[in-house]
């Protein structure tokens, strides 16, 4: 067997010719051979000039892309230079170097060579010019795609050049040709004098080809033949026509009958996708007609982004009865790699798995990781093809091989009765062979008892009376090209779909649940068969009695050594089969227990709270009024936020379900627990459906604190106005605080509150508390206000730890240990029903479980109010209110929390009486500060 490979860009011995191109013949062998160029044509460019005529012809070999299409048939080798160029010159007139392409046929052996270029020609361009460019042929092109049949060898010309003028501009038409001619014309007529143009009989082409969608068309792009019309006489033309309609791309079905006709036109299914440029005909189905592959590699997919990324299609036409059968595809089969030119080109492999079917081969040159090309392999079925490929075949080469550009399948190259696959690699110059390897359909048996009685105990299993029976096996292999000897291994399993440990059933001799056997067969002896002995499990040591014990038997082929590098065989058919039986229940005559499961269930727990750790105890309870049910289970169906913890069960069937439920922020009023019985008996194998619903409630503790810092503070009279026109906030009175904490203690969360302070800052004429600032921790923000700073004072940083002694130029306040409090007064208290306030408005934010947020009023106490009040005590009390504006849940409370407080109280400091501080929470309670004005005559 040889393989027989074009290289249009090769060079050769022809005199001065420059990458002519060749034709290569290459003998198949297990360890490779080398190729030899097949001398179709030998001379250089050529010259000549007929007797009795003016006109000298020539023709030009160089980039003539001799290769660019290859057809064998028997010892026939048909192989075309579509750009070869031709020029007619006569005295001042030449018809013009234009690529009218040739043709060569190799026959009987590679020993007789003729040519055939039917677009040739001796008009001069003056001559295209008067008949307005009438079957103006010189662009032909012809050979751009070849098919060879048995009655005809159908030649097709990729663009066929015609002048075509309208008013007064030209413009360039493509419409394509076909030529169909018997190969016994073109031998009978090449001439054996030497000459360059001679005519050619018995041939027919296409004349239509002057209707305006064909402009640019170029039909012919692709050709293939095959019987679509029930009349085996002659074939049928496929002819691919990629640009016809301005891109839109049509296939054409002709036939021929004194002259051709279309018989159906297969419309595209996208524009410029270049439908047609591949067209393939097998009988994918196995209905004994004709099928039809069309590629388009330039098809775009709209993928999931919504963006149009070009992959390729191949589409899939069942020749059937509809009268639709060539408008809609039967199957199509669509690329994954963006650019990877998907259906570039198409393949039919013959039936490489022996299955009936054919299988198809699609190429794809720049798919792949490294984008070297893929051929990917469809099998073929009754319903078309496979629709994801069924092997891949990678680019072998290292470089980027644009592997797959050119595929040739139902060839049997070694000889083995399979047929192989050859790729063509154009940018590595290779041609990568697959081998198919043999197929052994194997065919196995598996035989079992139909049911298993546990109380007949017939045979003995270390010493113990158990229930056994028999197991039938059987194999055999048949296949084209079988070996003279084969051995299989067959591995047997017991009670499969049960885990190693829960088996029911094992084998008598090895008390194991599987065993490997090997059995040899032959051409002579293609079949095997044997029994083994099983047993059944005592029906104490396991709780399943129901669910059918499935055998199953895996069949694969032993490796053997090979000759002559033969392939291993692989192996197909019934490699895996498998068969049931069942247990003989006490469930009454029919053998089937019908049990009666009830369920009931309840909990104790009141409610779960909304972000709270809740543990929830369910109480189910069991009950089966019925026949047995076995391997029962009790599922428990849990709301998203809940887990099991454990289950605790005592003597009668009662089940504690312990859960942890959390996440409950989606939740409604109520969340629900569906349990149910079930069971592996086939009838009524369920309980009732159980529904528990367990309320839902979301609840936040609040606590508003309070503190002042510093708590008690002495102040000092002193005379003089030491703070007029002073600047600094700390000349006009020591540093006071009021800090108001709000603090969520859970469980739930608050999605916002409102913050109100009532803060004393005005004292009868002038100022009590003047504030410097509002500080904020957390997500909580405050309204600015008016009262802050009005003075623009300059404030020093707060200090982390207030201190109760300020010293201020010569003069001191501070906090006194040794005022005897038989000279104070009652305390005054001064608060927002007696004095000027200043309101302080604050949003707080989201505050989940044990978060807070802090409001720290920084004022100054205003010295010079307290001139008129010596050795007088105030109580200056403020007040806070908060109120939640909701929870960021389905389930609201039914009232929102709300409080107040008033800052924390002190009372004047004496040696014998301690200071307190009582921070507040929700309710009221007093947050004051107790401020003494004594008069001190200085160190």
């Amino acid at each position: 067997m040889n393989v027989v490979v074009g290289a249009p860009r090769a060079n050769t011995s022809q005199p001065e010719v420059m990458e002519g191109g060749a034709v290569y013949l290459c003998p198949w062998t297990p360890i490779g051979s080398n190729c030899t160029p097949i001398v179709f044509d030998a001379k250089g460019d050529q010259n000549h000039t007929q007797q009795d005529s003016p006109v000298t012809m020539k023709n030009f070999k160089s980039k003539q892309w001799f290769g660019a299409s290859v057809s064998t048939w028997d010892d026939n080798i048909l192989a075309c230079a579509p750009r070869q160029h031709w020029n007619a010159i006569s005295d001042n007139e030449e018809a013009t170097e234009t690529p009218v392409g040739s043709c060569f046929l190799a026959s009987n052996g590679l020993q007789h060579f003729t040519e055939y270029s039917p677009c040739r020609n001796v008009k001069m361009q003056s001559l295209y010019e008067s008949f307005s460019y009438r079957d103006d042929n010189r662009y032909c092109e012809v050979g751009f795609s070849t098919a060879i049949s048995k009655v005809t060898s159908p030649v097709s010309n990729h663009p066929c050049r015609h002048w075509e003028m309208d008013v007064s501009a030209f413009s360039l038409s493509f419409p394509g040709l076909i030529y169909s001619i018997e190969l016994s014309a073109i031998e009978a007529r090449y001439p054996r004098v030497p000459g360059l143009l001679w005519t050619t009989g018995k041939q027919q082409f296409t004349s239509d080809y002057t209707d305006g969608s064909y402009n640019d068309g170029y039909r012919g792009y692709s050709v293939a033949l095959g019987e679509f019309n029930e009349n085996p006489e002659s074939p049928e033309y496929v002819v691919g026509v990629p640009n016809k309609s301005e891109t839109q791309g049509v296939v054409e079905i002709l036939t021929f009958k004194n002259v051709f006709r279309v018989l159906w036109t297969i419309p595209s299914e996208q524009i410029a996708s270049y439908f047609g440029h591949t067209v393939a005909v097998a009988d994918i189905n196995g209905d004994g007609k004709d099928d039809l592959l069309v590629g388009a590699p330039l098809f775009m997919e709209r993928r999931s982004d919504r963006k149009l990324y070009e992959v390729g299609r191949v589409y899939l036409y069942l020749q059937r009865k509809a009268p639709d059968a060539f408008h809609t595809p039967w199957q199509t089969l669509t690329g994954l790699d963006v650019y990877g030119r998907f259906g570039m080109a198409i393949a039919p492999l013959g039936d490489t798995d022996q299955d009936g079917y054919i299988d198809v081969a699609v190429g794809a040159p720049f798919a792949g990781p490294d984008g070297g090309g893929c051929v990917y392999i469809y099998r073929g079925h009754s319903e078309g093809l496979s629709t994801s490929p069924d092997q891949t075949l990678e680019n072998p080469f290292t470089e980027p091989a644009g592997f797959g550009f050119a595929i040739r399948g139902a060839s049997d190259v070694d000889a083995n009765g399979y047929p192989d696959v050859l790729v063509g690699a154009y940018r590595a110059s290779k041609v990568a062979v697959y081998r198919a390897q043999p197929v052994l359909v194997v065919k196995a048996e598996l035989v079992l008892p139909d049911a298993l009685n546990p109380e007949n105990k017939t045979c003995q299993a270390s010493g113990t009376p158990v229930s056994c029976f028999t197991v039938n096996l059987c194999v055999g292999m048949s296949g084209k090209s079988m070996p003279e000897k084969v051995e299989l291994e067959a591995e047997l399993q017991l009670d499969r779909m049960k885990q190693k440990f829960g088996r029911r059933v094992f084998l008598l001799q090895t008390s194991q649940s599987s065993q490997t056997f090997r059995r040899k067969l032959s051409r002579k002896i293609p079949q095997t068969c044997w029994n083994v002995t099983a047993y059944l499990r005592d029906e104490a040591d396991f709780k399943d009695k129901l669910s059918p014990i499935v055998v199953s038997l895996n069949t694969s082929l032993v490796p053997s050594a090979t000759t002559d590098n033969a392939l291993q065989p692989v192996v197909y058919g019934q490699t895996m089969i498998q068969e049931q039986t069942h247990i003989i229940l006490d469930c009454g005559e029919d053998n089937i227990c019908i049990p009666e499961l009830k369920i009931s269930a309840h909990t104790n727990e009141g409610s779960l709270l909304i972000g709270a750790d809740n543990v929830l105890v369910i109480q189910a309870r069991a009950v089966n009024d019925g026949e047995g049910a076995y391997e029962a289970e009790l599922m428990v169906e849990l709301p998203p936020g809940a887990y099991f913890q454990r289950a605790n069960s005592g003597k009668q069937i009662t089940v504690d379900v312990e859960l942890s439920v959390s996440h409950l922020e989606d939740a409604r009023d109520t969340i629900s627990f569906v349990l149910q019985l079930r069971s592996k008996n086939s009838h009524n194998p369920n309980s009732n459906v159980e529904r528990l619903q367990v309320p839902v409630k979301a609840e936040a503790k609040m606590e508003l604190l309070g503190i002042s810092a510093p708590a008690v503070v002495v102040l000092p009279v002193a005379a003089g106005d030491h703070w007029n026109n002073s600047k600094k906030a700390e000349d006009y009175g020591p540093k006071v605080e009021h800090v108001y904490r709000l603090q969520n203690a859970g469980p739930s969360t608050v999605s916002g509150a409102s913050l109100l302070v009532d803060f004393p800052s005005k004292f009868w004429e002038g100022f009590l508390l003047y504030i410097t600032r509002v500080t904020t921790e957390g997500n909580v923000t405050c309204l600015a206000t008016n009262d802050t700073n009005p003075l623009q004072l300059e404030v020093q940083e707060p200090m982390t730890t207030p201190s109760t002694n300020v010293t201020a130029k010569a003069l001191r306040w501070r906090e006194r240990r040794d005022v005897n409090p038989t000279v104070l007064k009652e305390p005054t208290l001064v608060n927002c029903s007696s004095q000027v306030c200043t309101v302080l408005q604050c949003q707080v934010g989201l505050l989940e479980r044990r978060h807070g947020a802090v409001v720290t009023i920084h004022a100054v106490l205003w010295l010079q109010s307290f001139q008129k009040h010596s050795m007088e005590q105030f109580l200056i009390q403020s007040q806070a209110w908060f109120n939640i504006s909701g929870m960021p849940y389905k389930t609201q409370p039914e009232v929102l929390p709300s409080g107040s407080s008033l800052d924390f109280s002190s009372e004047n400091d004496h040696p014998q009486r301690k200071k307190r501080r009582c921070p507040m929470k929700l309710g009221h309670s007093d947050l004051e500060s107790l401020f003494g004005l004594m008069a001190e005559s200085g160190y």
